[in-house]
């Protein structure tokens, strides 16, 4: 005899059940905002999901979880949080949870996840290990790295010397000029800023970053991209621009291949092409070991491709608009410059020591503009414990860096605008401990070198050349006018250029 399922009894022992699995199974996690049944809290981000989560601060304290679709997520709104998962329990915060997204394009023809992205525990070590001695060997922080720089800052500021006097938006130049920095360190090769392919390349940082956004709704529900309509419509635009953009890589590093060079490495491909070499002389034969094979190279440029021009010329974006925001600041940086550096020489790495005040409106910039709005998801390796909390294996973890960098408690007046924060009693630049633009621990942005050393080379260069000024007929949108995805972008926007002495 069956029971009848919509008897008050069966129901209510059905209701019982489910209760007691959602109490064992949420015991001592931390408490967060409540959302729909399949769907979580994703339907509550908003546009700018940061600010909705600071808030919740105050509610759950510094650690708080919530489901995306199905996906047990725990957000750290707090530097101590940041601080005992990354550091202190490193190892176990180690794992990358990249949803479905990064998944869907980082599978190659076989069908398996490539490149160190998504990996972790041994393999993800001897690819990063691997990837900075390869850094380190082509010049990372020395002059062979810098002359690259300085080479594509000297087109740079040709382009902007020909727009000076009209509108400008200078955001598709630092996209070309970023990307060629990234090609010469890859490959050994820049590219004309109007040459056709690498335009095309390049329009994809235009859809791209709304597909991998960490508050994309396709994060959660990977069946929207079925559904006709506005998501179905990014995501086809989108995966066609990454499409394009892998087998350009791909027919570039096979170029570079049967050019067959031998001698010392020029770049990467050189270097990782010996490597794999030397891995198939000694016939390692366990496949999953192998981190030299044509796949993830492919992925590993497509990670460094994608993940450095976005956050690097967004970066450079907001520098721009905000020395238009602040002319004083702007002249107390020419200043600095103009009075510590050769005229008619770049400035230059070396020069870093003589100009303080310009490194700390570089950070100061970094930490108001919230480049990175949640860095890139992890996820812990083994279940757990934060704070007296339960972190289940596996659970998506997410930085809120909102929270950390306008943290009344860790800064004087968060809500302004102070380079001097970043300078210590003797004038010399500090950078605390919970300043994290490039995030911490061992997942820590790997091309952190090299951002660094092209925020600053392309900055001061263009301060040494020109006055940033508004643009009459443009105004100049707020600084808190932003859209969130992989990095917080200013709404797009003109600048006047004008040529200094």
């Amino acid at each position: 005899m069956f029971l009848d399922i919509s008897s008050p009894l069966v129901s209510a022992i059905i209701a019982v059940i489910l209760g007691i699995y959602y109490w064992y199974w949420h015991r001592d996690i931390p408490d967060g905002p409540r959302g729909l049944p399949l769907l979580g809290y994703a339907p509550f981000f908003g546009p700018n999901p940061q600010h909705k989560f600071l808030k919740f601060k105050e509610k759950y304290g510094k650690i708080f979880s919530m489901y995306m679709g199905t996906q047990l997520t725990i957000v750290l709104n707090d530097y101590s949080a940041v601080k005992e998962a990354f550091i202190t329990q490193g190892e176990i915060f180690s794992g990358r949870a990249a949803g479905f997204v990064f998944e869907y394009i980082s599978r190659g023809k076989d069908g398996k996840i490539h490149g160190f992205f998504l990996d972790s525990g041994e393999k993800v070590k001897k690819a990063r290990r691997f990837i900075l001695q390869t850094f380190r060997d082509l010049g990372m922080g020395k002059d062979r790295m810098q002359n690259c720089i300085l080479e594509e800052a000297e087109t740079l500021i040709e382009i902007f010397r020909a727009n000076a006097g009209k509108p400008f938006d200078p955001l598709p130049t630092f996209n070309a000029s970023v990307a060629n920095v990234i090609c010469g360190m890859s490959w050994g090769r820049r590219y004309s800023h109007d040459d056709k392919r690498f335009q095309k390349v390049l329009s994809g940082f235009k859809v791209i970053p709304d597909l991998l956004s960490q508050a994309s709704p396709l994060l959660g529900f990977p069946f929207l991209r079925f559904i006709p309509g506005t998501m179905k419509n990014k995501w086809d635009t989108a995966l066609r621009a990454v499409r394009f953009n892998q087998n350009f890589t791909r027919e570039v590093v096979l170029e570079h291949i049967q050019e067959k060079h031998e001698g010392e490495p020029r770049d990467f491909v050189d270097t990782f092409v010996n490597q794999q070499r030397a891995e198939e002389a000694v016939k390692i034969k366990t496949k999953e070991d192998k981190v030299y094979e044509m796949e993830e190279l492919q992925q590993d440029l497509g990670t460094f491709f994608g993940a450095g021009v976005e956050t690097t010329s967004t970066s450079l974006y907001w520098a721009i608009l905000y020395m238009a925001h602040f002319p004083e600041i702007q002249k107390r940086v020419q200043r600095e410059i103009t009075e510590n550096t050769p005229a008619g020489f770049p400035v230059k790495v070396e020069d870093r020591s003589k100009l303080p005040y310009v490194e700390a409106v570089i950070r100061e910039i970094q930490r108001c503009a919230n480049v990175t709005p949640f860095g890139i998801l992890r996820c812990n390796l083994e279940e757990t414990t934060l704070f007296g909390y339960r972190i289940p294996k596996k659970s998506t973890i997410m930085v809120n860096y909102l929270a950390l960098n306008q943290d009344p408690t860790l800064w004087d007046e968060p809500e302004k605008f102070k380079p001097e924060r970043f300078l210590n009693k003797e004038g010399k630049i500090h950078e605390p401990p919970y300043f994290m633009p490039f995030s911490v621990g061992k997942r820590a942005c790997i091309g952190e070198s090299l951002a660094r050393m092209e925020i600053f080379l392309f900055s001061a260069n263009i301060l040494k050349n020109f006055d940033i000024l508004p643009c009459p007929s443009s105004p100049l949108p707020s600084l808190d006018e932003y859209t969130t995805g992989i990095s917080c972008r200013p709404t797009y926007y003109k600048i006047q250029l004008s040529a200094r002495n």
